[in-house]
């Protein structure tokens, strides 16, 4: 997993079309960049698998790793199911053409409250943490990253052991998250929205300064960006080598 990662939710053909996303797929994935983030919840899933079907005819050597946003159990369900979790990894791995899926972001969805979600977390418990040992033995996935929505879920979460780390928003605007982070091993997170998708805020810190300002958490080893335009991969490439180099 790269220290940056290709956010996908942001991709529209508004911005271009598939050639244009893999022409910058491309090119992020030549600085260093060769993780994407993606979810087939999102609407620019579509164009995500054109433009890295385009990529194979472009480069057939470039190979991206995949953290997939998946919920189980979704805002429909109850309770969580083994067998749904386990078809949508198989899903995935069909879309994308591989073997493998660098990482899970977990989350348990469900039209509950938080207390009652976490309840229900804590009952079947056993059940995921048997499952997600399953997935990563059969060498189906890489990692399972927990996406808490609350800083109740995620330290019961922290506390069962299940999960490889955790995905959480952080930025200079939203540190909630921060107290429980110095609970979490060195490079077990993967950080959401580093910019805060504000843009006063990148144009009064700087991407470089925001990104730098992110990994000072020792927690964090990647963070999840959207980038758009070879003009924002540009801004980004001095960090990307110095990253290389650290």
């Amino acid at each position: 997993m790269s220290p940056l990662i290709f956010g996908s939710m942001r991709m529209s053909e508004d911005k271009g079309d598939g050639h244009y996303w893999a022409k910058l797929l491309c090119q992020a994935y030549y600085a260093g960049i060769n993780t994407i983030h993606s979810s087939s919840e999102y609407d620019s899933f579509p164009l995500l698998q054109k433009a890295l079907k385009e990529v194979s005819l472009i480069d057939s050597t470039i190979v991206f790793k995949h953290i997939v946003k998946l919920a189980e159990p979704h805002f429909s369900d109850y309770e969580y199911s083994s067998n749904r979790l386990k078809e949508k990894v198989s899903n995935y791995l069909s879309i994308f053409e591989i073997d493998k899926l660098e990482a899970i972001q977990w989350m348990w969805r469900s039209n509950l409250s938080d207390q009652q979600r976490i309840d229900s977390f804590i009952k079947q418990q056993e059940q995921m943490r048997h499952d997600v040992e399953d997935l990563k033995q059969s060498g189906l996935v890489g990692s399972a990253l927990c996406f808490p929505y609350s800083l109740e879920f995620m330290e019961k979460a922290l506390e069962t052991n299940i999960f490889d780390g955790f995905c959480v928003y952080r930025n200079p605007q939203e540190l909630e998250y921060d107290r429980i982070l110095t609970d979490c091993d060195d490079g077990t997170v993967v950080s959401i929205r580093p910019f805060s998708a504000d843009k006063a805020l990148i144009e009064s810190e700087g991407v470089i300064r925001l990104l730098e300002y992110n990994f000072l958490e020792p927690a964090i080893k990647s963070t999840i960006l959207s980038i758009s335009s070879v003009y924002q991969l540009n801004e980004i490439k001095g960090y990307l080598n110095a990253k290389k180099n650290t």
